[in-house]
């Protein structure tokens, strides 16, 4: 299968990068408009995809010119999704994430207060902060980091109050910022009977993960709004059923377990995307090609027994392989084997002209181009010639001796080899002799050597025996008194 070959550790982290952008970008666009739209091309490329692989060439193409018309038709329509969405991505969150800062906060003492103030007609906007940052999009405000409670609330949205037409801003159990105010929306069709107060906070929730409760000055109706819908809330127990769910994460005590169950639950995410973009990876490489170059020895074979390769341009070729991917990466040098078939050459020189008929590759490769493109080779007779054995005697005799003899049996052997080496050649060498372990009582050593063959293309002919046998022959030194009585008459 396609998606069965080995990973180099480029492509393993190629992978998880790809599979860790993923996630992140799942877990930040979660739940918006944004995340939809991504879903709908990846299902666009995935027909497409599916339709190519079965080779449907027809609704292969629809789906190719849809998914591009697709492109410009989200640009133009949902520009200003995107823009929120690229405005509260920066960098820090895309792969840190925003801190976990879970906080406390009574429920029920913020249902109360806002069906207090609802009671008696107090417009009010509470805005509950959880992950993401609010500054860019706020504007004015007074610092207040005061603990929540009902009667400061009351105090801020009483009608007499300079800040009454703001929003609150909380986060935890603390009321950071009072009397800012948020970004208008600009989603048409919202019913008529919305206000400034509710076109602010669903402006604020399209760019953030706010949750924002709106108390109608007008009409005392209490709505919670959030992700840019708005949810009408008749009866205080739903405020804090809805409130539950929307900041149970952020704004409830939180044990130890629930954060660890909240790493497990991301981990295994991440895991399964890593997963299927291994999949995904794996089949689009494994029907890619690629390209790689290796370096191999050339092998000159079926030399005719007349004849000797005396010098060739080259012994190495570089050879440039192409084929899918699942074939190349694994490819080892020894398995790209150059050649030539020297069978119906003659002698002389000659000039040959390398193509893929002179490499042996795995299948499902193919070779692109061969450097160097031709080799020359000299081709010369070969020729049979009775050669002299000279034995190599190396070290000295015991003290007191001289060599007084050297004999070899035979004294030369048949070789055939190159002409232009042969008439050079007067002798060939045997391996080394040693003459220092010779014993003097016995005078001499008989030894079996064998005969070196230099150059390598020299060859012993049928018949003959590589190894001679060498003796050699001591003699003692004359002294000068046997000097003295040669010359007396």
């Amino acid at each position: 299968m396609d998606f069965l070959f080995p990973l180099q550790w480029q492509d393993a982290l190629d992978i998880f990068v790809i599979s860790f952008l993923i996630h992140r970008l799942f877990l930040l666009f979660r739940g918006t408009t944004a995340l939809q739209i991504l879903l709908g091309l990846l299902l666009l490329w995935l027909c497409h995809t599916i339709a190519q692989a079965s080779g449907l060439v027809l609704t292969s193409w629809f789906f190719q010119g849809l998914g591009a018309i697709a492109v410009l038709v989200i640009v133009v329509v949902f520009r200003n999704e995107i823009r929120d969405v690229v405005i509260q991505t920066s960098p820090a969150r895309l792969f840190l994430g925003r801190p976990y800062q879970p906080g406390t906060i009574d429920l029920p003492e913020v249902e109360r207060a806002v069906f207090m103030m609802a009671k008696n007609k107090t417009g009010a906007m509470l805005v509950f902060q959880q992950r993401d940052r609010l500054s860019e999009h706020l504007s004015e405000g007074i610092p207040l980091q005061g603990k929540w409670s009902p009667e400061i609330m009351a105090s801020i949205f009483a009608k007499e109050s300079p800040l009454h037409d703001g929003a609150a801003i909380i986060q935890g159990d603390r009321i950071k910022l009072v009397g800012t105010y948020l970004p208008l929306t600009k989603k048409e069709g919202l019913p008529r009977e919305y206000g400034t107060r509710h076109r602010a906070a669903i402006g604020l929730s399209e760019m953030t993960d706010v949750v924002v409760v709106v108390i109608s000055e007008e009409r005392g109706e209490v709505s919670v709004v959030y992700r840019g819908e708005v949810e009408p809330i008749p009866e205080p127990p739903q405020l804090q059923m809805v409130l539950n769910r929307l900041l149970l994460k952020s704004y409830t005590a939180v044990k130890p377990r629930t954060r660890v169950r909240e790493l497990l639950i991301q981990a295994g995410g991440l895991l399964l995307t890593f997963l299927i973009v291994s999949a995904s990876w794996s089949i689009y490489s494994g029907k890619q090609f690629s390209l790689i170059n290796v370096t191999t020895a050339v092998d000159f074979r079926n030399i005719p027994e007349s004849l000797e390769l005396r010098r060739s341009s080259a012994e190495r070729v570089e050879v440039q392989i192409t084929g899918k991917r699942r074939l190349v990466s694994p490819l080892k040098p020894e398995q790209v084997v150059a050649f030539l078939d020297l069978s119906e050459i003659e002698k002389g020189f000659h000039r040959i002209v390398l193509n893929r008929d002179n490499i042996e590759l795995p299948l499902g490769l193919e070779v692109v181009r061969i450097t160097p493109a031709a080799i020359r080779l000299e081709m010369e007779k070969r020729v049979e010639r009775e050669i002299a054995v000279e034995p190599s005697i190396v070290g000295s005799p015991p003290a007191g001796y001289l060599i007084e003899r050297i004999r070899v049996r035979p004294g030369s052997v048949r070789v055939s080899g190159p002409v232009s080496t042969l008439d050079s050649m007067l002798s060939l060498k045997t391996e080394p002799i040693s003459v220092g372990d010779i014993e003097p009582q016995r005078g001499e050593k008989i030894v079996e050597a064998a005969v070196v063959l230099s150059p390598a293309s020299l060859r012993l002919l049928p018949g003959q025996n590589k190894k001679v046998l060498v003796t050699i022959q001591l003699k003692a030194k004359p002294t000068s008194k046997d000097s003295a009585e040669e010359l007396s008459p």
